[in-house]
């Protein structure tokens, strides 16, 4: 059984809990109608007790209709039927009460049970000849166009009402199927979003921190070994060299968290602002000459605007951190309708076919998973002691 069929099955009994209250309560009217008419004419304290018996059965069976007309439907819509014509029978002067009571509920419940319009028919022809029979038997037949036609019109109104009442379950059940399906889909946004952004924060924190601090144990375990030896001057040039890879760190570090923080504002401001913002934060980072050319974009939608943010960041990181470049030439043209972005460096270069195989370039892995979002296409042209080229081509 799929979701969908749960989730439906679930709907529909609960919607059928919440509306046997208010059967249960007519039949109780009907019941006690019934007896007043019988009493009028003579009431048989036996007959009573039968038909009291009967009306139990027929509640019982009701409030458990859920079950046994999803096992035994045919069963389950006779046994009603014969419990109402048995209570007819018993108390004869009721019979009006009885039948055109509770003959057009059990009509309209076999719409919910059968959901088969042949078998709503047979049960329908079947209950509609024994309510004619029963008329005749006690009345005889003048009465009976009388009874009909006030059958035919709580029979209207009641069939009326069930097929709303089905159409609101239907509507329901979608409703909160797909409710249930959204809610998952959130969740497991959710996930991913988190899971990315935790490995992205591991990938630079690996890169700056965690790089640079393994960096510093070792320059102390070697001034630690030349002040043993008495070589004060090397012990200094190695705290001198330490300093100044402790200051890159610390500026390294900055820059990831000013990517970190950045992430909330993204959003804020046009593409040309945000990006100008991220060149000059760079340039002040890094020794490096950074030349661009930008051309006007109108405004991008939250999805493309915050992705190609991030992309032009994570070259402009991996140009600080691995390149080693004296130069960097950006450019970010509007193409008919595409974004081209192209960040080239005159630095140490780099395998292009490696990416994402060591840890050194989780970050050109992350912009190839943001252009792949983008539905773009990126790529790395990159040799060795001569610099890379990034190019990235996504739709606006």
């Amino acid at each position: 059984m799929s979701k969908f069929q749960k989730s439906y099955e679930n709907i529909t009994i609960n919607l059928q809990d919440s509306t046997k209250i208010p059967i249960l309560l007519w039949i109780s009217l009907v019941y006690v109608a019934a007896l007043l008419l019988q009493s009028l004419e003579h009431l048989s304290i036996i007959n009573s007790i039968i038909f009291t018996c009967a009306m139990i059965g027929h509640c019982i069976s009701y409030w458990y209709s859920k079950t046994w007309s999803r096992i035994y439907p045919w069963i389950y819509v006779m046994s009603q039927g014969f419990l109402i014509f048995l209570s007819a029978f018993w108390i004869p002067a009721g019979s009006p009460a009885i039948l055109i009571g509770l003959l057009p509920t059990i009509i309209a419940q076999s719409i919910t049970v059968f959901e088969s319009k042949l078998k709503i028919f047979i049960f329908f022809i079947i209950f509609y000849g024994l309510f004619c029979i029963e008329i005749v038997l006690s009345y005889g037949s003048e009465d009976l166009p009388i009874f009909i036609t006030i059958l035919f019109i709580i029979l209207t109104i009641v069939v009326f009402y069930t097929v709303i009442y089905n159409r609101q379950v239907n509507a329901r059940m979608r409703m909160e199927y797909y409710l249930k399906e959204l809610e998952a889909a959130h969740k497991e946004v959710e996930k991913l979003t988190l899971a990315n952004e935790r490995q992205r924060m591991a990938r630079d924190l690996h890169d700056t921190l965690a790089q640079g601090i393994a960096g510093f144990i070792m320059q102390l375990e070697a001034i630690q070994v030349y002040i043993d030896k008495g070589n004060k001057e090397k012990s200094q040039e190695i705290v001198l060299k330490s300093m100044q890879q402790a200051r890159e760190t610390l500026k390294e570090a900055r820059i990831v968290i000013d990517n970190l923080r950045d992430n909330s504002n993204t959003n804020q401001g046009n593409f040309n602002s945000i990006i100008m913002g991220k060149i000059q934060k760079y340039k002040e980072a890094t020794s490096a000459e950074i030349t661009y050319t930008i051309d006007h974009f109108p405004p991008l939608s939250t999805f493309i605007l915050e992705h190609s943010v991030h992309i032009v960041s994570e070259c402009l990181t991996n140009v600080i951190k691995h390149s080693k470049a004296t130069q960097v030439k950006i450019h970010i043209n509007k193409v008919e309708k595409q974004m081209v972005i192209k960040v080239e460096d005159n630095g140490v270069g780099f395998a292009a076919n490696m990416v994402g195989k060591h840890t050194g370039k989780y970050g050109l892995l992350g912009i190839t998973e943001r252009v792949r979002l983008l539905g773009g296409k990126v790529d790395f042209n990159s040799i060795k002691g001569k610099g890379t080229t990034i190019l990235v081509e996504v739709p606006i």
